[in-house]
């Protein structure tokens, strides 16, 4: 009975069948399943995480390349403000088509104030085509063409409607304020008397239909007064 309870310990079991006797072994697991399956187990423990920083990353990817995307078109409306692009719409009505500098090294922007990249400076009574403009917080701007492919706004106290050797001037007929800009939105640059002589740079009509004149005093200080308020000479 000992040797019995020995063998079925040791994993053998004997069956008895007439005189002789049989031998069985359990049927054990297949240890190199048991080895695959393990390894199997191991290697995703390891993948998954990496799984996930990969789907992270495509998730990253997929916002960035959005991103670049608006970017990109923001840069290209910016290239059509900053004179590198040729209009793709007639300029409004009401225009000069022309304007001229008036003084030398006009400076001319990439945009509607001073503090745009300059794209160019031109000389006194350079002529220069204009195709659109701009009332920005500094004033009136002409959007100007100086070559085929190359735009840039002017301050319009830097230029003239009138050629220079035409130059006419206005005489006040009122008490009138002289602004900043072409509509009395502007703030008042100078108090002008009746009767005061100021040299003409320009004419222009705001949306309002009203025509204004660029003026520029005997001390060289220049603003905006309405058409009514002066006389053309």
């Amino acid at each position: 009975m000992n040797r019995i309870k020995k063998l079925v310990a040791a994993g053998i079991v004997t069956a008895g069948i007439g005189t002789g006797a049989v031998l069985f072994t359990p049927s054990g697991s297949d240890a190199a399943s048991n080895v695959v399956l393990a390894s199997v187990e191991w290697v995703n423990t390891k993948l998954n995480p990496i799984n996930t920083k990969l789907s992270s990353l495509e998730t990253k990817i997929s916002s960035l390349e959005a991103k670049v995307a608006s970017q990109q078109k923001e840069i290209e409306a910016l290239k059509s403000d900053s004179g590198t692009t040729a209009p793709t719409t007639p300029p409004p009505s009401g225009l000069p088509s022309a304007v001229y500098s008036i003084k030398d090294n006009v400076t001319i922007h990439s945009g509607a104030l001073r503090t745009y990249k300059v794209v160019a400076t031109v000389s006194k009574s350079t002529a220069l085509t204009v195709v659109d403009s701009h009332n920005s917080s500094s004033g009136l701007w002409y959007r100007v063409q100086l070559s085929p492919a190359v735009l840039g706004w002017v301050y319009s106290g830097d230029v003239s409607t009138t050629k220079p050797d035409t130059l006419k001037t206005v005489v006040t007929t009122s008490d009138v304020n002289m602004r900043r800009g072409a509509t009395t939105d502007y703030a008042v640059v100078e108090l002008l008397p009746k009767g005061t002589v100021l040299k003409l740079v320009q004419t222009y009509k705001n949306s309002k239909g009203e025509t204004w004149y660029n003026v520029e005093t005997s001390s060289g200080s220049r603003g905006w007064i309405i058409s009514t308020f002066g006389e053309v000479r």
